[in-house]
């Protein structure tokens, strides 16, 4: 970027205090930025000549490593998973599994989103939700165990609404899909 301003840096004294300062100027040199923003938005790649691949190919695999870097991101920033250290082959390939699970939730969000034309992320979808839980309410007595969802607020019933999953706010129509973990 040096070549797209022109830079003038002059040490100066102040009269009152004798301190030294610098004063720098930048002036932007247009036809050099109008020559280097004709190639904003190129990516330029670069393969070995031996490859067999076309350069469709080659851009179709670049574009899918950047998914995957996506992912990779999208699991460790939007879900909020924290690093968990494992020492058993069960217990990566359990959280490897959850992970997978969280992006494919994201991606469902995500898309049941765009269809509803809803100007909402997933990741603030997640925030508005957060407060949101399924509640075992049980006792000693006799009274039979049953679940209870907190109450959303207009918020979150827009949220739940625009997501199609008005049906884990109706007590009816969770009950008949949710099964009692009992005790062992």
């Amino acid at each position: 970027m040096l070549s797209v301003f022109d830079i003038n840096i002059v040490s100066l004294r102040n009269a009152d205090t004798g301190d030294r300062y610098w004063r720098v100027r930048m002036k932007i040199n247009e036809q050099e930025w109008i020559r280097r923003i004709r190639f904003t938005g190129f990516v330029l790649l670069v393969a070995h000549p031996d490859l067999p691949h076309s350069a469709e190919d080659i851009v179709r695999l670049y574009r899918a490593k950047d998914t995957v870097e996506k992912d990779f991101q999208t699991i460790k920033d939007v879900v909020k998973l924290r690093p968990m250290y494992h020492h058993t082959d069960a217990k990566v390939r359990a959280h490897v599994t959850l992970c997978m699970l969280a992006l494919l939730l994201e991606r469902t969000i995500e898309r049941r989103l765009k269809r509803s034309q809803t100007p909402r992320t997933a990741p603030a979808c997640f925030e508005e939700l957060r407060t949101c839980h399924l509640n075992l309410i049980s006792s000693d007595c006799a009274i039979e165990p049953t679940y209870a969802a907190t109450e959303p607020s207009q918020e979150q019933t827009a949220v739940l609404k625009s997501l199609r999953m008005l049906n884990l706010i109706d007590p009816e129509g969770m009950s008949e899909h949710l099964i009692l973990r009992r005790k062992l």
